[in-house]
This record gives structure tokens, C-alpha cells and sequence, in this order.
């Protein structure tokens, strides 16, 4: 099975964790570890992203860009120290590919100098209902205009019940922050105009981060198709789904988890690695004849052409 909810892993694993209402983070704490061993089956998805302000933005689902068509064709994905070392940002190469340009707090820069921003229930939204402030819930935004910073929150400059105004117009948005919030908000230039939303909040606790990859030579509004690794989400409420679902990789973790919280480092590492070998067995399995092999031509005519086609 490819997934599992918390309520399937709660049923079968229950019983191997203290009942001292620890299991929920420390089943958090073994996925989000199991998430980073490596790209396994059903740990990938794929998006088709506009090119904006020459940049993608990667969703908050996704934890890094494995491959990309870019303008029709398969692009490379190049790290920011490649293109701070060998060709500089002034490269203007569709060949390049896309190129990481690392997180930001917004998925729009602000194009102009702005003082006014708009807090409004996003698409997601469960409600459709203008932000209230309850149980100590709030929204943060920090931002300069290149000589000061400024600083609005909810609790102390909401108006209108979705406006919230800085002391002087602001160019880059620092940070934005939130706590305790029931349901998702969007943050937009112009309160009606979804197209101007800077960064999505809620629901919980967090902060806003989005990875941005510069696209070259790529006019706006050009769709880039790239093929991503899941980014965990930890789990809260019996219907969430983990996209791990091999039950025993999960319950040699949980078992590593505890043993570590009982400080016997040993018996963790033995836990870890079968938890580890069980993830590369199934994703072995999973591939069928799709496996990668090496091929020795007896007569020596070698060629790399076949060598493309082996993943």
C-alpha cells in the first residue's frame, strides 16, 4: 500500500509505543526522519508551475525539484553554488536549466513600494470567514524598505477585519509568522485579486518559506513541469495521510524513535538500519523490470546512448 492515514499506522503500531500520549510525535518524528532516507515509491509528485518574476515556486507539498521540462524539454536542476561560481545570474542559457535560489517568505516579491496588505480566507480555506482573533491566534509580517524595518501584526493593526497597514511603505517582505490559526488565510496586495497573493497561513503554527528556482531565458507565465520529492507533513488528525506505507520501515522506526528517547544510541542505529533496508527493498520491489543494469557489449563498441535510458 502506498499510503497510509494515522488512523491505519495508530491500529497497527499502537501497541509498540508507551501509552503516555507520546505516539503521535514520535510517529511525526520517525516519518519526517523515513521522508529523508531517500526518494521512494510514492515520495515523488509532480507540478506544472507558471514562471514568475523569472522564478518558480516550489508548493509547500514539495521538498526539492528531481527533474524538469522546461519550454518543452528536459532541463538540468543546477544548486545556487554552481550558479554563484560558474556563470553568475547574468546567464541567460535555457540549457542551464533550472537554477535553486534557495527560500524565501513570499511566492511574489513586491513589484512596487506597498504599505497596505490584505489578510483574506484562501482558496483552501474550510470557512470563507475574515480573520478573528481567538485563543492568542495571529499573523506577523516583518518587512524593509532598504534603509528600516517595519512590522505589522494582527493583534495590533488589523482594521476592517482584513487590512493590515504598515507606518511607511515596505519593498521586501523579511519574515511572516503565525500561531494558532484554525484555518488558512491568503496574504494579498489587492484584497480581490488571487493572482496578488504573496504567501498563504494557517492553519497551526509555522512560518512561510517557498523554494524558488530562477528559470533563464523563460518569458512570464510559462508552465514548468517538474517533478518534485514530497515534503513531509507532519501528521495531526486520524484522517491525515503519510505517503510512507511500509508498515514495518515504519515500525522499525518508531522503534528506533524510542530507543533514542531511552538513550540507547545502539539499539537505535540497529532500528534505523533496518528501517533503512526495508525502504530500499520495497522501492526495489516496486520497480519491477524498471531496474537499472549495467550491460557489457563483448565485441567492445561501447556507446553512452543507452546509458540515458536506464532510470
Amino acid at each position: 500500500m502506498p499510503a497510509l492515514s494515522l488512523a491505519q499506522i495508530n491500529t497497527q503500531l499502537e501497541a509498540y509505543a508507551p501509552t503516555d500520549g507520546t505516539f503521535l510525535p514520535r510517529i511525526n518524528q520517525t516519518l519526517a526522519r523515513i521522508y529523508n532516507m531517500g526518494t521512494y515509491r510514492d515520495l515523488t509528485v509532480q507540478f506544472s508551475l507558471p514562471v514568475e518574476q523569472g522564478a518558480i515556486r516550489l508548493p509547500e507539498t514539495a521538498d526539492a525539484v528531481l527533474h524538469a521540462i522546461v519550454d518543452g524539454s528536459p532541463g538540468g536542476v543546477r544548486s545556487m553554488w554552481h550558479d554563484l561560481k560558474q556563470v553568475g545570474s547574468a546567464n541567460n542559457s535555457l540549457a542551464w536549466g533550472l537554477v535553486d535560489s534557495g527560500f524565501t517568505p513570499v511566492l511574489l516579491l513586491l513589484e512596487v513600494a506597498t504599505s497596505i496588505l490584505y489578510l483574506v480566507p484562501s482558496a483552501e480555506s474550510a470557512t470563507q470567514e475574515d480573520f478573528i482573533e481567538t485563543n492568542g491566534s495571529w499573523v506577523d509580517i516583518a518587512a524593509t524598505d532598504a534603509a528600516q524595518r517595519y512590522r505589522v501584526t494582527t493583534n495590533a493593526d488589523l482594521t476592517g477585519g482584513n487590512t493590515l497597514t504598515f507606518s511607511a511603505p515596505v519593498t521586501y517582505i523579511d519574515a511572516i509568522r503565525f500561531s494558532g490559526l484554525t484555518d488558512s488565510f491568503d496574504i494579498r496586495t489587492t484584497a480581490a485579486d488571487a493572482s496578488t497573493t504573496i504567501a498563504t497561513v494557517g492553519p497551526g503554527t509555522g512560518a512561510t518559506r517557498y523554494r524558488v528556482f530562477r528559470v533563464p531565458n523563460v518569458e512570464n507565465g510559462k508552465i514548468v513541469t517538474v517533478l518534485c520529492k514530497r515534503a513531509f507533513a507532519p501528521l495531526v488528525v486520524a484522517e491525515d495521510i503519510t505517503y510512507v506505507g511500509n508498515i514495518n520501515a515504519i515500525k522499525q522506526g518508531l522503534l528506533a524513535t524510542i530507543a533514542e528517547d531511552a538513550g540507547d544510541v545502539e539499539r537505535a542505529h540497529v532500528f534505523w538500519n533496518a528501517t533503512l533496508q526495508l525502504m530500499e527493498e520495497e522501492m526495489s520491489s516496486s520497480r519491477g523490470a524498471a531496474q537499472p543494469r549495467l550491460n557489457l557489449d563483448p565485441s567492445g563498441a561501447g556507446s553512452l546512448s543507452g546509458l540515458t535510458g536506464m532510470m
